[in-house]
């Protein structure tokens, strides 16, 4: 027996000495590269940092996680992440990160459609250029290299609209508090004003009047303690006008009760946990999301709703990240059960929340819950040199291909504006397959072909940029 107790000993100190031998301290995080962005913009994005101890063996997904993460800010072209100046003896060793910074600067001409989705504009508007915006975006997505977003917009055509945010993550406590806010003004003289059949229903006055007119305004709090945790409190007052043609003539419960303007105040605290790797197009990892929002806070009595969305989303990587396996679920409540306006009852279809086949269609509904699921397969994925006069930041493009799978499925809640909406209140569901191209680890294409459950098919063109 104590033969036997002494051989145990021995094999539990031989393999903690083992596992002792094989750890390795950062002693540095060196980056390079960076001409415009600032060091600790990157560091909030890195698994590893300096003073960490790891085991050798979680090294090379540990660095690949990061070169992911820092990817996915949007912000560089190209990551290289190594380890230098490794010593054997003493176990220590520096991280060396090589970056290529993205083009950050877009002043750019507006031509975009003002419809939900290309495919909206162009089977059910008839492809009309009444339905163009045009102007002028000044865009920064990086202003002082500290991933601080700034964006004016000025467009006129169908829609007249200013605006203008701005996000600084670096505020206070130690880099970990940031402040934003935005302000928004615009204004319509067509308006969509009712849902039938699941799609929108629009009018014009004859005068060409102004129809429609929203105004908001507002400041962020963003807190984020470490590289996974995001917590956000927003703040904002609005105020919505219409016509008297709108709310006499065209729907009465637009702001309910013929009311011809809305104002109120809203507060929202949001929090993520984001493990995904490459957020822009996660390849890996999971998010945990969810929010509560309070619309109308007792000051003008115009509007009262207490909303609380959740969700979550997984990723499993396979083959070396060439075979994703996605799935993302989302759920929103009203706790407060009163009657909402029109303008307040939206829920999938107006913006990222879109079934699979049903591109073309929108749900009203005070509740709904949602899953997106996917099969992905990288069939692309290079850097490619382009022309040497260009800019630096363009002299090297990231190409990568992805074929896809989808199968979309949505239950949609409403109790009121039910009237030949019959999308609502029954299970939807779509599928159909994809590809998705992504350009400078920003710009996402997508062309999708899709079938649902009411016998509707066909291709679908979806555009993103992923800042």
């Amino acid at each position: 027996m104590f033969r036997i107790l002494c051989f145990l000993i021995l094999i539990v100190t031989s393999s903690l000495s083992y596992a002792q031998d094989n750890l390795i301290s950062i002693t540095d995080v060196i980056i390079s590269g960076n001409y415009h962005t600032q060091d600790r913009t990157i560091h909030m994005e890195l698994v590893i940092k300096k003073g960490d101890t790891i085991q050798l063996r979680n090294i090379p997904q540990q660095i690949q996680e990061s070169r992911l993460r820092v990817l996915g800010t949007g912000l560089f072209n190209s990551v290289i992440i190594n380890l230098t100046e490794y010593n054997v003896k003493s176990q220590t060793a520096k991280l060396k990160i090589d970056v290529q910074e993205n083009w950050y600067l877009y002043p750019m001409p507006i031509f975009e459609l003002a419809d939900r989705n290309f495919s909206v504009w162009w089977q059910e508007q008839d492809k009309s250029l009444d339905r163009v915006n045009y102007g002028l975006r000044l865009s920064h997505y990086n202003f002082t290299g500290n991933r601080d977003p700034l964006k004016l917009k000025v467009h006129f055509g169908y829609t007249t609209k200013y605006e203008l945010t701005y996000q600084y993550p670096f505020l206070a406590l130690d880099n970990k508090l940031g402040i934003g806010g935005s302000i928004f003004y615009a204004e319509n003289r067509e308006i969509n004003y009712r849902t039938e059949n699941n799609k929108p229903l629009f009018a014009r006055n004859q005068d060409d009047r102004k129809l429609l007119s929203r105004f908001r305004i507002g400041p962020e709090l963003k807190y984020r303690p470490d590289t996974y945790n995001f917590h956000r409190l927003r703040i904002e007052y609005h105020h919505n006008e219409i016509d008297d043609y709108v709310a006499q003539e065209l729907n009465t419960d637009y702001f309910l009760d013929g009311n011809t303007s809305q104002k109120f105040f809203y507060i929202e605290y949001a929090y993520e946990l984001d493990k995904r790797t490459y957020i822009q197009y996660p390849l890996g990892g999971y998010l945990l999301f969810g929010s509560i929002k309070k619309e109308g806070l007792g000051v003008f009595n115009e509007f009262n709703n207490l909303s609380v969305t959740i969700g979550a989303e997984k990723h499993w990587p396979l083959m070396e990240r060439k075979l994703i396996i996605s799935s993302r679920n989302k759920a929103k409540t009203n706790i407060i059960r009163g009657l909402l306006a029109y303008a307040n009852n939206r829920a999938i279809g107006w913006s990222t929340d879109i079934v699979s086949g049903y591109e073309l269609y929108v749900m009203d509904g005070t509740d709904y819950g949602i899953s997106m699921n996917s099969v992905k397969y990288m069939i692309y994925d290079n850097n490619l040199n382009t022309a040497r006069w260009m800019p630096r930041q363009f002299q090297k493009m990231n190409l990568t291909m992805f074929i896809r799978l989808n199968v979309d499925v949505a239950y949609i809640y409403e109790g009121t504006y039910v009237q030949s909406n019959t999308l609502n209140n029954r299970i939807i569901y779509g599928y159909g397959p994809a590809v998705d191209v992504i350009l400078f680890n920003n710009f996402l294409l997508s062309f999708e072909y899709s079938f649902n459950d009411i016998g509707d098919k066909g291709l679908y063109f979806l555009s993103k940029i992923s800042f």
